[in-house]
């Protein structure tokens, strides 16, 4: 099983939709956590397999009173619910408020969901709808546990600038105990009129050469919004759709890869 966490620096890039859109596509048994500690957006945005909503009670709020002593993956488990597609999700916090008190969920969450299994004990990896993060994020034991980092950004000025400050000051924040930290990489999301994504992230990885470069989204509305529950006929064909699919290809082997050593 391994952890695939999906950040931003700063703004909106599109964190929550590459992440459902990520756990939609993978091709392994999987889970989606919505673990953004400023409030989940999964639970108001994706509808339940029934039609309805997602149950906004079921997820991480419950397990704040039992994450002082530890969580077991099926403790874990037992918090999901299956989304418009078959997706398990886990909902995440409210509000920001609620993140004051779950200073001991974060650890807690990424033992069990590193070693989360399925009902007939078949290793589940996890997509991690992480928001933004910072070198003082109050859930970076979830990224330092995580087997790839994705750090979504626009292809603009303003986007290469915020991933390349946050990404100077993530290095040693994602260094774990025992001196590995996670694979890093940045997705970039492209505009329709021709942005330069390979010049972004080429911008990106000059000043922090061991981010890896891991492909494009393109800035896709229509796309989107199928995972806000709006009707598409072939949602497969959707830009979006069409890009993830060799996008989420790359996430999965680079998964199934070894952490680096932190020099």
């Amino acid at each position: 099983m391994a952890l695939v966490s999906v950040v931003s620096a700063k703004g909106s890039p599109g964190t929550t939709t590459t992440a459902m859109l990520t756990a939609a596509l993978w091709p392994r048994p999987v889970l989606l956590l919505d673990a953004d500690p400023a409030g989940g957006d999964v639970a108001v945005r994706w509808p339940a397999e029934h039609g309805g909503p997602l149950d906004g009670d079921r997820g991480l709020l419950p397990l704040l009173t039992q994450a002082r002593r530890g969580l077991t993956p099926q403790q874990l488990l037992q918090q999901a619910q299956r989304a418009a597609g078959g997706t398990p999700v886990v909902c995440g916090l409210a509000a920001p408020e609620q993140a004051d008190a779950a200073a001991s969920l974060w650890p807690a969450v990424a033992v069990a969901a590193d070693a989360l299994t399925g009902p007939s004990g078949e290793a589940v990896d996890v997509v991690v709808d992480a928001g933004r993060v910072t070198a003082r994020s109050v859930h970076l034991p979830l990224l330092r546990t995580s087997a790839v980092v994705v750090l979504l950004l626009r292809a603009d000025v303003s986007g290469v600038l915020h991933a390349r400050e946050r990404l100077r000051s993530l290095g040693d924040a994602l260094r774990r105990a025992d001196g590995l930290r996670p694979r890093v990489g940045v997705v970039v999301v492209e505009g329709a009129r021709g942005s330069d994504g390979d010049q972004a992230a080429d911008a990106v990885r000059a000043e922090a050469d061991w981010v890896e470069d891991l492909g494009r989204l393109p800035l896709d509305p229509s796309g989107a919004r199928v995972f806000a529950g709006a009707l598409h006929p072939r949602p497969e064909r959707t830009a979006l759709v069409r890009a993830g699919r060799p996008l989420v290809a790359t996430l999965a082997a680079a998964a199934s890869g070894e952490l680096r050593r932190v020099a």
